[in-house]
């Protein structure tokens, strides 16, 4: 593991100091991509008033008044999503928009979600069908998180006399945008002046139901008093920050966040009533949208078809979402148990192919699992510092292989991908994605065609530089900074997620005790740590490697570590979260 301290961009440094901020934090911001355009003030103070306007977003006039009509006339409406957070917290926001909003009554609307293990991913064959034998049959389709990359599908929704109206963030296919779809809103096309292309899907789902609301109100088919659009925003901020986008070079994500947090911790919605107190939580913070309510939700579209998480979204009351919020639990642990066996197995041949010298990893799984294909890659991808691919396939098409890629910093996965396909056209029947995260199937015969092309992509992106598992820190922080007081500062820099990661710093400490923690085995290492004034502190290292079995009280370490809070018997405590931890001599 290589430790690392973050590159700063010292004039920006120099500015947030002068601006009155503290010299750690302004350290801590310089090191995140941020946009010199914004200012601070889109960083430090995020807010609505950031948002960038729906209207030049290519096709959104078009898509408006498509379902005004269908509105006015009222036709079936079908939401179609993708069934991973983003998507599911897509469909709550277009369901809630339609029926809540904009008077639609629920039974003229028609909600698909494809099964990620029996449909497969997108618009599919099978999902198609389905829409097609529903009944009543939509004369209207709004796909959210997906649809870019499925024009062979739509075209054949729109020849049944469909209209399909894409919603979406992923990269389009080489020809474009879907040529049958009504109308297609993607930030990333090429013709689309929105300035933002960094947003998820929920957002851009959200930003349609925004411009559509403001429509309706103009031609006089809302009430003065009907529901703000922003009412909806914790459902946005869920699947944001969920789908791992920028947290740092996009305002709207974070104003997005900022606000859909605070909605969440009033707690009004009866889901996060059932789930504070089910997650031992009085407020949730952006980390845990990522690594608590995130797998939660996506864990039913993992194991099961997502509309567990888009019912308990949706719950009317608390004896509604209680049963859901229980359900999702149970189902997270089933997922974590199938993880873990995969993530095993997959460390193994990941150590194999980095000592014959791989740039990327590519994992064929005999007993995989596609639905927690994603998490695991990512593991692997962490350890080794190197793009992961995991395959496995599933039972009713046992000739496929289905893959979940992740990727590193300096490699653009999708464009990888890509570049794969021109070097071997036969080894990739389809793939999609973004930058960090990519999903793709492939013939079974092909596995070894297309680790060779993939590795050639790989290679000819990351050039002559070393790979392998980088810890980024933000350097050694002062003594004086060990307070609950600097852990107030840092809670204020909220949101953190992808690019603008929650600070970690590093430092020399005296173990001056230790012990094992863990419900079925000693996992979990809480020590209390002496800094070089002689204060104590209690540390705990989650998830300790193997060999801090070794260590004992007197030891000197160096610790790579972030600074949080804790509560005990009513009285706060700083706490530092280790996240590594190296032995030093004495």
């Amino acid at each position: 593991m290589k430790i690392q301290q973050r590159n700063c961009q010292q004039e920006l440094v120099e500015t947030l100091i002068q601006e009155g901020l503290d010299p750690v934090l302004a350290r801590v911001i310089a090191a995140r991509p941020f946009p010199e355009k914004w200012g601070t003030e889109a960083c430090l103070s995020p807010r609505l008033g950031h948002l960038d306007a729906p209207d030049s977003m290519q096709d959104m006039d078009k898509a408006v008044n498509r379902l005004i009509k269908a509105i006015s006339e009222n036709e079936v409406i079908g939401i179609e999503t993708d069934h991973d957070c983003d998507g599911q917290t897509a469909h709550a926001v277009l369901y809630s928009a339609l029926t809540e909003i904009f008077g639609v009554k629920p039974e003229r609307i028609r909600s698909y979600i494809g099964h990620r293990l029996q449909e497969g991913y997108g618009l599919s064959e099978a999902l198609k069908n389905r829409i097609l034998e529903d009944s009543p049959r939509p004369n209207l389709i709004i796909t959210a998180d997906n649809g870019s990359s499925d024009e062979t599908q739509i075209s054949k929704l729109s020849a049944e006399g469909i209209d399909v109206i894409v919603t979406d963030h992923h990269q389009l296919p080489e020809e474009g945008p879907p040529k049958s779809a009504y109308a297609v809103l993607n930030p990333t096309r090429e013709d689309c002046d929105f300035p933002d292309d960094l947003i998820a899907g929920c957002m851009v789902a959200w930003l349609f139901m925004a411009k559509a609301r403001s429509q309706l109100s103009i031609l006089g088919h809302l009430k003065s008093d009907a529901p703000s659009l922003k009412n909806l925003l914790d459902f946005v901020a869920v699947g944001t920050v969920a789908d791992c986008v920028s947290m740092a070079r996009s305002a709207n994500n974070r104003a997005v966040v900022k606000f859909g947090l605070s909605l969440i911790n009033q707690a009004k919605r009866p889901c996060w009533q059932a789930l504070l107190p089910l997650l031992n939580r009085r407020k949730f913070r952006a980390e845990d949208l990522g690594f608590l309510v995130g797998p939660l939700l996506n864990s039913d579209g993992r194991l099961s078809d997502a509309f567990g998480s888009v019912n308990f979204l949706l719950s009317k009351d608390l004896k509604e979402a209680e049963p859901w919020a229980r359900q999702l639990v149970l189902q997270n642990e089933s997922r974590k148990k199938i993880q873990k066996r995969i993530t095993e197995e997959s460390l193994v041949i990941g150590a194999q192919q980095v000592s014959l010298g791989h740039k990327s990893l590519v994992i064929a799984l005999k007993e995989g699992h596609a639905g927690v294909h994603g998490i695991s890659a990512s593991r692997i991808k962490d350890k080794f510092g190197r793009p992961t691919i995991l395959f496995s396939r599933k039972d009713h098409e046992p000739e496929y292989l289905f893959g979940s890629a992740r990727s590193i910093d300096g490699v653009h996965i999708r464009e990888a991908l890509a570049r794969a396909k021109s070097l071997a056209p036969e080894s990739i029947l389809k793939f999609g994605g973004h930058r960090g995260a990519a999903g793709l199937t492939i013939p079974l015969q092909s596995l070894s065609a297309f680790h060779r092309a993939f590795e050639m992509a790989v290679a000819e992106q990351v050039g002559e530089a070393s790979l392998g598992p980088i810890l980024w820190t933000d350097g050694e922080l002062p003594l004086s900074h060990f307070s609950l007081e600097f852990v107030d500062c840092l809670m204020k820099l909220d949101p953190y997620g992808r690019e603008f990661e929650t600070a970690v710093f590093e430092g020399n400490f005296r173990i001056q005790s230790l012990k094992w923690l863990g419900q079925t085995e000693p996992v979990h290492l809480s020590l209390l740590v002496e800094l070089k004034n002689q204060k104590v502190l209690k540390g705990i290292w989650f998830n300790a490697e193997p060999w801090a079995k070794t260590l004992k009280a007197g030891d000197c370490v160096h610790g790579v570590f972030s600074l949080s809070d804790s509560e005990f018997q009513g009285e706060r405590q700083l706490q530092i979260l280790m996240s590594h931890l190296t032995l030093q001599p004495l």
